[in-house]
């Protein structure tokens, strides 16, 4: 089915810059689209793409019935282009980034433009980010490069001054509920499961209700355990909390999600907490912590987990936050 840009769903402030550049004639040779998997930024791309390769576009959006639609709703359009790691890979090489600059040199197929999704953009190793950048500042005039990534800050700077960047928020949660029961979730699973998504469309939609508080009851009782003046504590944590990056990563999405909820029963903001199963344990937990020590457990937390983003160790940084979070505890 084909996406178009008025049919996204909680992200005006981005859909409406694009919308403006489209009936302006002033879209970018390169885009930066930032945001949390999950929040839309990709379905909004696949739609910008759509507004630009339709052959019937009606008020600047895509019809959904013209060949061109058809091919790009099925996948299979010759114009767009997808690089992304390959499936034994970490990092999207150089030798992509070549092969990709050599196909949009050539002319389009079939649309107006070549287009080219480049998701994680972050994950682009630096020899391909500096080969893409040769690309960036010498576009072809029928390319449209647009970067995906979670966290802006890890691409090289001389990337993201060449890119227009537009920011993607966490979707709220009356816009996941929606989202949710138009992919066919029972309403009242959506309306529990939507307030501990944080605002990701994705993670929503892979979690599974009773699989997701079970993870986040052992989490929080793994914390409440870990004793910085009994380091084999912290230790063993780690050992039953380890997985790989990507594992330690969701661990850190749930973890900060769980300090968010503390930060709010400090503030006497019970009413604006999304773990609400936990309440009373948060309550306890949030007690041993100063509200000032309280904040710099969630600065460390998101600290931490920007280092795992990177080329860190994710069991070593999990051992050093799990050990520095012991100690900001007052009892």
């Amino acid at each position: 089915m084909t996406i178009r840009l008025r049919e996204v769903i909680g992200q005006d402030r981005a859909v409406n810059a694009l919308q403006r550049a489209i009936a302006g004639n002033r879209v970018a040779h390169a885009y930066l689209f930032e945001g949390i998997n999950g929040c839309g930024r990709r379905t909004t791309a696949l739609a910008l793409v759509a507004s630009l390769f339709c052959r019937q576009p009606v008020a600047g959006e895509a019809c959904g019935v013209c060949p061109s639609c058809k091919k790009l709703a099925a996948g299979s359009h010759p114009d767009l282009h997808l690089l992304q790691p390959l499936p034994d890979k970490r990092d999207i090489s150089i030798e992509q980034v070549r092969e990709l600059q050599q196909v949009l040199s050539l002319r389009p197929f079939e649309a107006t433009r070549k287009a080219c999704l480049i998701e994680p953009a972050e994950r682009m190793s630096t020899g391909a980010a500096n080969s893409l950048l040769k690309t960036l500042e010498e576009p072809p005039g029928h390319g449209l490069l647009i970067l995906l990534t979670n966290q802006a800050d890890l691409l090289l700077p001389t990337v993201r001054s060449r890119c227009q960047h537009l920011r993607f928020t966490p979707l709220d949660t009356a816009d996941l509920t929606t989202l949710l029961q138009q992919q066919g979730m029972d309403p009242a699973v959506a309306a529990t499961v939507a307030p501990l998504a944080e605002g990701s469309l994705e993670q929503a939609g892979n979690m599974d209700n009773e699989a997701s508080i079970t993870s986040r009851q052992t989490l929080l009782d793994t914390l409440r355990q870990v004793r910085y003046q009994q380091v084999s504590t912290v230790f063993d944590a780690g050992e039953r909390l380890a997985g790989n990056r990507e594992d330690t990563l969701e661990l850190f999405t749930l973890l900060i999600s769980l300090l968010r909820d503390m930060v709010l029963l400090r503030s006497s903001a019970a009413s604006l907490i999304a773990n609400t199963f936990l309440q009373g344990r948060l309550a306890e937990e949030a007690e041993r912590f100063l509200p000032a020590r309280l904040m710099e457990a969630m600065d460390l937390a998101l600290e931490t987990r920007r280092a795992i983003q990177g080329n860190v160790s994710p069991k070593l940084a999990l051992d050093r936050f799990l050990l520095r979070y012991s100690r900001l505890r007052t009892a």
